[in-house]
């Protein structure tokens, strides 16, 4: 078949393979191994790719843990070290030591509490050092995330088989889904995995309905069509699931705000198919505007 594609990078014997090519968001399902942490992992790229939540978190702890620290410091070098400190017990102190690092580190500095020992004033020194790279690096990060250019789309859950014209097709969809975020000539490029009967794998490109689009500005339905040159022509319901196909997706658009091109990427394993559905309407027309339903993405219905 004309359409076969063995050149996608992944391997062809399904012992050597485990699980679906593509995960759900989007990430490639591999995990290498062989070399230490140290030369196979890039803490920038992490810090920058990382869910905010957990970057979030990182910055806090980080935080939090080196202050910890310097009043350990603070307290080993003696109680005379630090002029202005009013509390004598255990807890009062070490709280007025961690917040006396606080305002260090943050080059605040107040000034009720200052260092008068020498140690304490290299270690001032060394902390105030220590928190203006900080801040800088963190001020990188934050910059390099919220500067990096983005695709806000979401997929259906789903892959339909359903009724196209006079054959079938399979279906899915996709959408902008911020207000303020528009691709402008979106590609889309669709590869199928099959098992062949020697327990191998084979691929195909996809021939689409319409692969490119010039405003992704509604929702875009991707469909492929089942005539001659497609994989899954001719095959029944279960044919198809006794080839376990992956269907995988790519997505390229320009985006205006970045100026940048965008990636987007989905997979769609044989337990995201849906056989004999179809997709329900997401937009209307209403009070002489068009309203984009986004909650009615996954939404379908039996054919």
């Amino acid at each position: 078949m004309e359409n076969v594609n063995q050149d996608t990078g992944f391997g062809e014997r399904t012992s050597d393979m485990g699980g679906r090519m593509v995960n759900k968001d989007g990430s490639f399902n591999i995990k290498r191994i062989g070399i230490s942490v140290r030369d196979r992992a890039s803490g920038y790229q992490s810090m920058l790719t990382m869910p905010r939540w957990r970057f979030l978190a990182i910055i806090f702890i980080f935080y939090f843990l080196i202050n910890c620290f310097f009043t350990a410091l603070y307290w080993l070098a003696g109680p005379s070290g630090l002029e202005g400190v009013e509390k004598v017990k255990f807890w009062g102190r070490i709280k007025e030591l961690f917040f006396f690092s606080t305002q260090t580190f943050t080059t605040v500095g107040y000034g009720r509490v200052n260092p008068v020992g020498e140690i304490t004033n290299w270690i001032a020194a060394i902390e105030s050092l220590i928190g203006f790279l900080s801040f800088a690096i963190a001020a990188g990060l934050l910059y390099g995330r919220f500067s990096r250019p983005r695709s806000f789309i979401r997929f259906s859950d789903s892959l339909v088989y359903a009724n196209y014209r006079q054959g079938k097709a399979f279906m899915f969809r996709l959408v902008c889904y911020k207000d303020d975020h528009l691709l402008t000539n979106a590609e889309v490029k669709l590869n199928a995995r099959i098992v062949t009967k020697n327990q191998g794998y084979q691929f195909f490109n996809l021939k689409l309905e319409r692969s490119h689009v010039d405003s992704l500005v509604l929702n875009w339905t991707v469909v492929h069509p089942i005539d001659e040159d497609s994989p899954f022509f001719n095959l029944s319901q279960k044919e198809i699931v006794n080839l376990q196909p992956e269907i995988s997706a790519d997505l390229t658009g320009f985006d205006e705000v970045y100026s940048s091109v965008v990636v987007a990427r989905v997979s769609y394993a044989i337990k995201d198919f849906k056989f004999g559905f179809k997709f329900l309407p997401m937009y209307f027309g209403r009070n002489q505007r068009t309203e984009l339903d986004l909650s009615k993405l996954n939404l379908i219905d039996q054919e």
